[in-house]
């Protein structure tokens, strides 16, 4: 189609603008045509130039490389099993590994991928300023996280920094503990019912039931409360509420956007039905969170005892110190404290009942410590202090985290030039990949039963160094729900294992895990419940 065939003004418009380019071309007979060649030219010399991938070492190991693209293709083919795949080319490069990408979307020209403690902790804290979220997080999870925790750098991170840390007290791992142990009971009693309910029928043999998506329904009940004392009642009602299943679509459609290059012209455009969807979830997530909000505001206002909160400490210290604190600033924070608190927690509660599940010899040794120090049946006390003293349960949880993070790959970004530890060089703009599902499996970092379930590995040893297990971070950025979520692995496992209930695997899952921000168990955890049959 010519130009001059455009719909009237777009193409009177067009035409006095390259003509205006190229007058003495245009001049000619043909000329139009020929400037329009011209222009395309210089478009995609314009588009290569600041598009092309970043100068890498020529002696940098990684997968094969293709033309401007890089290692794009390999990219794209592993992303679904990426975590593995980063495993298995670590193991086999034995150093630093990586290459180069297109310089646009959410790829920053190349990525370099990290699995060595020295090199962890030069990156995590040596050199902390100099590796940062970046712009990317934003761009890609904005919708999601916005200006929070997790996905801010510089002053503003350090000031929220600050505040959660003088928050995450022992008074609140006691209260959490409390919440956490009443939802229990309240599972246990769901538990109950079901049970009954097959006995009735003649079947003694329980009943089935997804326990990754009880977790999930757990720790959002518990996180809810512990981040604006709100009880969404998932696990009594036994369903997700609808604010924590618009969450959920909402953080996996964003994070796809992080494998599609183009995902910022069809999100200003809303090309797709991801793009189109992704603002609707947004409205629901923000409906449900302004209310929140609202609500301990006129609490505040109105002179009422603020609970103990997040949000509650949040508005009371903006209020104690005479600063302003936005809705959308405090929307933000919810929605990084959830996603810290209740997906990765629940992923680890999963993948902790799936190593017990296969090693009954465990389940024992917990059994044994749990009821030595909290006691046995309805005398049992279950808390922060009694869970603090199970030596081997903590160990437990701590294998668990080492096979399978609930936090996988962990990215960063060089603001400058930089050289690493082992010699490899960092150009300014590129991604780092911390490959934390990569060092737990590492025989260089954890002997050569590393692939092996053996929680022993930690019995009378201080707990490993964060840059040799950076499952939790490390350096200034080490999360501060770190405690949090050991007990609260702890306490499930205390209160769970030692109940009138076992937990058999009823399909045999074969390990394959989905993996989003977080890594859940693949088509969730289908087990059995049924009574535990005493001699």
């Amino acid at each position: 189609m010519a130009l001059s065939d455009l719909p009237s003004p777009f193409a009177q418009s067009a035409i006095a603008a390259i003509t205006n380019l190229f007058p003495e071309t245009c001049s000619q007979p043909g000329g139009l045509l020929v400037a329009v060649y011209y222009i395309l030219l210089i478009s995609i010399i314009h588009f290569y130039l600041r598009t092309r991938p970043l100068a890498i070492p020529s002696t940098l190991p990684g997968p094969k490389r293709f033309p401007y693209f890089g290692y794009l293709p390999h990219v794209l083919q592993h992303w679904h099993v990426w975590p593995t795949e980063t495993t298995r080319l670590a193991k086999h490069f034995k150093q630093t590994w990586g290459g180069p990408l297109p310089k646009f979307g959410g790829l920053p020209g190349a990525y370099f991928y990290i699995h060595d403690v020295e090199n962890v902790q030069h990156i995590l804290s040596s050199r902390f300023d100099n590796y940062v979220k970046g712009d990317i997080w934003d761009r890609v999870l904005g919708e999601m996280l916005g200006v929070g925790i997790f996905a801010i750098d510089g002053d503003r991170w350090k000031v929220h920094r600050k505040l959660m840390s003088n928050m995450f007290s022992r008074n609140l791992l006691r209260h959490t503990a409390a919440i956490t142990e009443k939802k229990l009971v309240g599972m246990f009693e769901s538990f109950d019912k079901r049970c009954s309910e097959a006995e009735v029928k003649g079947d003694d043999g329980g009943f089935s039931i997804n326990i990754q998506d009880v977790f999930f329904r757990l720790t959002i009940d518990v996180t809810s409360i512990l981040t604006f004392d709100l009880d969404l009642y998932s696990v009594e009602n036994e369903k997700q509420h609808e604010f924590a299943l618009a969450f959920d679509e909402l953080s996996d459609l964003c994070q796809k956007r992080f494998t599609d290059p183009f995902f910022e012209i069809k999100k200003l455009f809303r090309l797709t039905h991801r793009e189109r969807r992704i603002p609707v979830l947004k409205g629901v997530v923000d409906e449900f969170a302004y209310k929140v909000i609202s609500s301990k505001r006129r609490c505040a206002a109105d002179g009422s005892p603020l609970g103990p909160d997040l949000l509650s400490r949040f508005i009371d210290h903006a209020r104690q110190n005479d600063e302003e604190i936005s809705n959308s600033e405090l929307r933000d924070v919810i929605m990084n404290v959830l996603l810290a608190g209740r997906d990765t927690t629940a992923c680890a509660l999963s993948w902790t009942f799936y190593e017990l599940t296969r090693h009954p010899e465990v389940v024992v040794k917990i059994v044994q410590e749990v009821e030595s120090v909290c006691g046995v049946g309805k005398d049992a006390e279950y808390s922060y202090d009694t869970t603090a003293k199970l030596k081997y349960v903590h160990c437990v949880a701590l294998e668990v985290l080492r096979l399978h993070p609930s936090v996988t790959n962990d990215p960063r970004y060089a603001v400058k030039d930089d050289v690493l530890p082992d010699g490899t060089r960092i150009p300014a703009g590129a991604g780092i990949d911390i490959c934390i599902f990569a060092m737990g499996r590492k025989e260089e970092i954890w002997g050569n039963d590393a692939l092996e379930f053996r929680p022993e590995r930690f019995m009378g040893e201080k707990d490993p160094s964060a840059f040799k297990y950076p499952v939790f971070n490390a350096g200034p950025r080490t999360c501060l729900g770190r405690p949090l979520a050991i007990m609260n692995m702890k306490l499930v496992m205390s209160m769970l294992l030692t109940s009138e209930f076992e937990i058999v695997d009823s399909i045999g899952h074969d390990g394959n895990y989905y993996w989003t921000l977080v890594e859940s168990m693949k088509g969730g955890f289908e087990v059995t419940i049924r009574r535990r049959k005493r001699l």
